[in-house]
């Protein structure tokens, strides 16, 4: 074999290799076109938006949440990939999963990138990859959608910090650079908060560590930096349509931070390796402040022990170890909230939210929290984790990345790490089930269409969070005035005509019926839509059992007897017209 084939054959077979590890690090993240989707809910409420964005060739929804289009709060990068999945006739669940799927490879490659930067190996560095897609506090948000992407990219974009602040300050590298805080602000906003974060640390490091660059790093990397992230928070700002967002309560970012010994035991059912071994800790949410992600998502010990180890050895680069060193600690520091917590549990008959009375120890956190801009918006202070994860990740990188054979504990370490990272049987099993729940919906949706006609305006009474009219209503091209989204439904509703304001959140009221006819004799709605079940639940629980049919049936009885309308019944909803002729004059 000459040199040139010996080559090739490396290059095919390194590919392979690199293939079937991204193919392992998708199947833990529950993206696997065909077979598995990350999750059921919050997949329904994106796949409402990048459906809407195919019928309407916009990045605003115009089906649902009228009257303005309505822009996606986060995630619009992987919506628009759905949409173009969605537009070429991809089906709904596997559009989700197949871009959830091409933002994972370029965030595996991003982590292969990032190390190879530092110098590491080709093999080594792509098994550090692995362990950085399969740890829990990246899977562990799918339920929230593309958070998990957005911490799963944070190498890639450190990478593109890291390039241009250590490496290569020229244009190509600024480009990389701006189009990762793009990437950031237009995924998830915690893990551009990070991504700001984390390179302001970096540059902090490099600039008082370095004399040589300080005013290369001053007049022209500085500029590049905070230009990046200025215009595309910008540009979030101006899609969103405001530039200041509220900040939240402390008693929020108390009860969200993480206790301690989150980090180091993880919780039963999670993990597959730790159940097994018996050294996972049984935790109900009704016991602690905030939910069940702080404690699900929080787990980091083999990554601390690799930080430990990497720390204790000879490193190349000094200072990157300094600037890697102190991004793990912020991260793990600012995940504790405005309060040290250990073995913190919930008095009973106390709520989710931590008042100050219940906090141990202050961390001194809460003035970032309660005054600084951005961080006045993280308040689910555990997710800082995700940055001091990557911290010592990155000290594990560098460790490899200072040595051109690896020892045993080394490759032990990591190795470990991805065993200990794989979700239980439970897990896995509903990721398959996700997928066939969306299946369903999208079924269900479809068998509805005979009963509206294109672009009409609907109305689902009473309304509430309404994740599952964001599809319905994308997947039929009608308009509806719901939206699912606290915050969505609350920019809506300041649009309403006064016949929609007059029903109240999640309630029927006396004057239900009468209003129903008023909206519609008015012509503010075209159909007004009764549903028998709860429009959230069903999205995540599919099929789901129609609950309300004992509370709203008399009401439809009652607009049935007004004799001036015509209704279509069906087991989870009922759909109310105006007979032709009874609509209200103009004016």
């Amino acid at each position: 074999m000459n040199e040139t084939s010996g080559t090739t054959f490396y290059k095919v077979g390194f590919g392979l290799l690199g293939a079937t590890v991204l193919l392992f690090a998708l199947f833990v993240n529950g993206a696997l076109p065909g077979a598995m989707v990350p999750t059921t809910g919050q997949a329904i409420w994106m796949l409402g938006f990048a459906q809407s964005f195919a019928n309407g060739f916009s990045i605003y929804a115009t089906n649902f949440g009228l009257p303005d289009p309505a822009p996606i709060s986060f995630g619009l990068a992987a919506a628009l990939p759905t949409a173009v999945f969605l537009k070429i006739g991809i089906p709904p669940a596997d559009a989700y999963s197949l871009a959830f799927a091409m933002w994972f490879a370029i965030a595996f490659y991003g982590a292969y990138r990032f190390v190879r930067l530092i110098g590491g190996k080709g093999g080594i560095s792509l098994l550090c990859a692995l362990l950085w897609l399969t740890v829990p506090v990246i899977w562990q948000h799918s339920d929230y959608s593309m958070t998990s992407l957005g911490i799963a990219l944070l190498p890639a974009y450190f990478y593109a910090a890291l390039r241009l602040v250590r490496y290569q300050r020229d244009l190509p590298s600024s480009i990389l650079f701006v189009a990762a805080t793009l990437s950031s602000v237009f995924m998830d906003g915690y893990s551009f908060m990070m991504f700001a974060s984390g390179t302001a640390v970096l540059l902090l490091v490099v600039f008082v560590l370095n004399s040589v660059d300080r005013s290369e790093l001053l007049y022209k990397c500085l500029p590049i930096l905070v230009s990046g992230f200025a215009i595309s928070y910008l540009f979030y700002a101006s899609y969103i349509g405001k530039v200041v967002f509220e900040r939240e309560d402390l008693d929020f970012f108390r009860a969200f931070g993480s206790n301690v010994e989150f980090f180091f035991v993880p919780t039963r059912g999670i993990l597959w390796l730790p159940d097994l071994f018996g050294i996972s800790a049984v935790r109900q949410e009704i016991n602690y402040f905030g939910d069940g992600s702080v404690f699900n998502a929080s787990f980091a010990l083999i990554l601390i022990i690799a930080a430990i180890y990497s720390l204790a050895t000879k490193s190349s680069d000094a200072r990157l170890k300094v600037a890697f060193l102190l991004i793990a600690l912020c991260g793990f520091y600012m995940a504790l909230g405005p309060s040290f917590k250990l073995n913190v549990l919930r008095p009973e008959g106390v709520g989710a939210l931590m008042p100050l009375q219940y906090a141990p120890w202050r961390t001194g956190t809460e003035v970032l929290s309660a005054y600084l801009p951005g961080f006045n918006n993280m308040r689910a202070s555990y997710r800082w984790v995700a940055l001091g994860m990557f911290g010592a990740w990155a000290l594990l990188a560098l460790h490899v990345a200072s040595h051109r054979v690896q020892p045993g504990f080394t490759i032990a370490i990591i190795l470990a790490g991805i065993a200990l990272n794989i979700p239980t049987h439970a897990i896995v099993a509903a990721n398959a089930d996700s997928r066939r729940a969306i299946v369903g919906i999208d079924d269900y949706i479809e068998s509805l269409r005979p009963v509206f006609r294109p672009s009409e305006k609907v109305a689902f009474l009473p309304f509430r969070n309404d994740f599952f009219v964001n599809y319905m209503a994308s997947k039929l091209n009608v308009r509806a005035y719901n939206i699912g989204g606290d915050k969505n439904l609350a920019t809506a509703m300041a649009g309403w005509p006064d016949t929609m304001r007059a029903f109240d959140l999640g309630a029927a009221g006396p004057d239900f019926g009468s209003n129903v006819l008023q909206l519609l004799k008015k012509g503010d709605a075209d159909v007004a839509v009764i549903p028998y079940m709860d429009l959230l639940w069903a999205a995540h629980e599919w099929p789901h059992l129609p609950e309300y049919v004992d509370e709203m049936q008399p009401f439809v009885d009652e607009l049935q007897s007004s004799g001036v309308v015509d209704i279509t019944r069906t087991e989870n909803f009922a759909f109310i017209r105006l007979r032709p002729n009874t609509r209200l004059p103009a004016g």
